[in-house]
This record gives C-alpha cells, sequence and structure tokens, in this order.
C-alpha cells in the first residue's frame, strides 16, 4: 500500500522549495535591474548605449530595456518569445537559453504584477524578414504629416523667425516656441522634439524650478528617443553632467525618472 502521507510530504517540500527558488531568481533579477539602472545612470557612454536601445524599442520598458543592456551584448531589437511570434519570427533552439532575463506582464489582463521572462535579440530569430522602419525623409508627405502632429504635441504656441541661428528654441519668458523655416524637414523636426519637451516640462508655468539648464539632459534625451524612432538624425544629449543630475537618487527613483522620459517619447511618437 502506497504510504499516501510520504508522498504529501514530499510532494510540499517540493513545492515550498520551488517557491523559494523562484522567489530567489525574482530578487537576484530585481537586484541586476537596479545594478544596470544605476550604472546607466552614472556613466555617460553607458546611458547613451542605453538611449540608443531604448529607442530602438520604444514599446520596451526602460528597466527591462537596462537589463537586456548588460545580458545582451549588442542588441538592437528586442523582445519576448511572443513579441517574435506575432513578427513571423521565432527564436532558434540553440539560443532558448541565452534570453535576458526581463519582468514582462501576465498573460492574463485580469492578473496584476509582473512575472520574469525573457528578451531575444532580433539576432537570435529565424522566420520572415524584419521590415525596416520607415525613416522620415526630407521634403516627403510623411515627413510633412510628422511635423503637423508633433506641433500637435506642443502645450505652448508657436511663431516664425527666420533670423534665429536654430531650428527652434522654446522661450520660457513668453512661453512659445520660436520655429526657424529655413532650416530642413529633419533639423526642425529634430529642434522640435527637444523644444516641446521643454516647454512641457515647464508646464506653461506651474514648474517654478524650470530652468533650461536643469531640464536638457530630460529635454535632449526625449527628443533623442522620439527621433530615434523614426530614423531622424538628432544631437546626442549632453550627459557630462549625468552623475550630478541623478546624484542622490535610489535605484528606484532613477528608473521612474527614466520611465517618464520614456512616456514623453511614447506619447510623441504615437502621434
Amino acid at each position: 500500500m502506497a504510504n499516501i502521507s510520504q508522498l504529501l510530504t514530499k510532494k510540499t517540500a517540493q513545492n515550498e522549495a520551488r517557491t523559494a527558488e523562484r522567489r530567489a531568481d525574482r530578487a537576484n533579477l530585481s537586484e541586476m535591474r537596479d545594478g544596470a539602472l544605476t550604472a546607466i545612470t552614472s556613466d555617460p557612454e553607458l546611458y547613451q548605449k542605453y538611449l540608443d536601445l531604448q529607442g530602438d524599442n520604444l514599446r520596451c520598458s526602460a528597466g527591462n530595456v537596462a537589463l537586456t543592456l548588460f545580458q545582451l551584448d549588442g542588441a538592437t531589437h528586442i523582445g519576448t518569445r511572443d513579441y517574435w511570434h506575432s513578427q513571423g519570427r521565432y527564436v532558434a533552439d540553440a539560443e532558448m537559453s541565452k534570453g535576458a532575463g526581463v519582468f514582462v506582464p501576465p498573460k492574463d489582463p485580469k492578473r496584476r504584477g509582473y512575472f520574469m521572462g525573457e528578451y531575444y535579440d532580433v539576432s537570435q530569430t529565424t522566420g520572415k524578414p524584419v521590415k525596416a522602419p520607415v525613416k522620415l525623409e526630407d521634403n516627403s508627405a510623411r515627413m510633412e504629416a510628422a511635423l503637423a502632429a508633433l506641433l500637435n504635441c506642443s502645450p505652448v504656441s508657436f511663431r516664425e523667425d527666420g533670423e534665429m541661428e536654430a531650428a527652434a528654441y522654446y522661450d520660457p519668458e513668453h512661453m512659445e516656441i520660436a520655429v526657424n523655416p529655413a532650416y530642413s524637414d529633419g533639423e526642425v523636426f529634430a529642434a522640435l522634439a527637444s523644444e516641446i519637451a521643454y516647454a512641457a516640462f515647464h508646464g506653461q508655468g506651474r514648474n517654478r524650478d524650470f530652468t533650461r539648464e536643469e531640464y536638457s539632459l530630460d529635454a535632449e534625451s526625449v527628443g533623442y528617443l522620439t527621433c530615434r524612432r523614426f530614423g531622424v538624425a538628432c544631437p546626442k544629449p549632453d550627459a557630462r553632467g549625468l552623475g550630478q543630475h541623478f546624484d542622490g537618487y535610489e535605484a528606484a527613483d532613477r528608473g521612474e525618472a527614466l520611465g517618464g522620459l520614456l512616456k514623453r517619447a511614447q506619447s510623441m511618437s504615437d502621434r
């Protein structure tokens, strides 16, 4: 006769061991994410690499992009197995165990929280050719439509200034953005993406602590992410003051700050 009591005890012990292992793995992944976020917001070179990867994958969270950056060397286009399946591609068998550990939402929308999952780079997949993102080109109908949509993102009004030595500039005193139409479409788009971010951070004057110097890294980062999404040439943000900018921030605060920049870039891009 089977020893039911012994079987139940063994099964309970196995379940408890698996639960403890999952908890430990989750804690380790959280610790890795915090370390990645801290490193990215402390090193200008790493920060730029993060912006490049994030700009090419705006649908991904800042924390997951940070985790991927530190686990998949040279990653460019990333996503879960389900994401790649939706693109008609599949993770190669030899790469299944080489994904980057990330946090993913549950498939059941009624469930809360996040689960551990994996991101894979396009180089780890096979299948249908990946469609290259359509880039905005000067003197095109698509660029004109994009510029019109970008203008609609602004919380302030515009004025034309053909004498200004910049494609666009936010004036916090008059709370308006000057635009010089003499510049190329791409130059105006890139400048507007950052200047609209400056205006948004100013909050139509409600942000009494606003100064251009204080928000330059944030605004330039939002502009860069937006331009990266559409293949528009854009100057890299000046991250020389990165360490001072995030001084005193805990890892969670750093992640929240990067997430805020991402949301602003997503909002402009979605237009």
